[in-house]
């Protein structure tokens, strides 16, 4: 089982900038982090809509532009908003990426910053149609579906879109069949996000491929 670096261990290391990606490359198999677009165009690391939680500043990413983003500093660290880009620059190449789509529209423009990039990537989203999108541009792209806790059929839905990989909270995991049909017809499992060595032994032993935390854990 591998360990994914949830926002770059967001508990340990401002979320979502290239310094907690680089420190948590020395533990993790992977890095998951959030890409959206912002208001100059540009592919932009963070998970909010806004900038609010994570600045301290106020506004939209939609809304500013790349410029503006660059005027703020990450959860009181020095860091700031990076780009889809200069994140995966700063990425050795054998360290997995989970690069999450958060907004409708970026597909394409993921797609085109990939171009030569050595590491794998799986271009995750809870939103169907990106994940479209990814498919019909690029065939050997691989994609995961992030299934919300509303979505009914998620293995039915995920073998649909032609996905590779398949991601949900550790509870659906242990608690339902999710694992066992993903299993069965060759989707990898990620499972979300785990805080203990005996949570993710139990995902193990379920069949889950990889577990991913906000800090560093055991899994041997």
């Amino acid at each position: 089982m591998r360990l994914i670096a949830h926002r770059g261990f967001a508990s340990e290391s401002p979320e979502n900038t290239i310094v907690a990606v680089r420190s948590a490359t020395e533990y993790a198999d992977a890095v998951e982090f959030d890409v959206r677009r912002c208001g100059s165009g540009e592919l932009v690391v963070i998970h909010d809509e806004t900038i609010d939680r994570v600045t301290g500043g106020i506004g939209t990413v939609a809304d500013s532009s790349l410029e503006e983003l660059k005027t703020h500093t990450i959860l009181e660290s020095d860091e700031r908003i990076p780009t889809l880009e200069e994140m995966l620059e700063a990425i050795p190449s054998t360290v997995e990426v989970n690069l999450e789509m958060k907004a409708p529209g970026i597909a394409a423009d993921v797609l085109g910053v990939l171009e030569g990039v050595e590491n794998r990537v799986v271009a995750t989203s809870f939103l169907r149609q990106e994940l479209r999108t990814i498919r019909d541009l690029d065939p050997t792209q691989p994609t995961g579906l992030l299934v919300s806790r509303r979505l009914e059929s998620p293995v039915t839905t995920a073998v649909e879109l032609d996905c590779d990989v398949i991601g949900a909270n550790y509870w659906r995991c242990l608690g339902t069949r999710l694992v066992s049909r993903a299993k069965a017809v060759g989707l990898e499992v990620h499972a979300w996000t785990v805080e203990r060595p005996l949570t993710a032994m139990l995902l193990g032993l379920r069949g889950v491929d990889c577990v991913s935390a906000d800090r560093p854990i055991d899994l041997h």
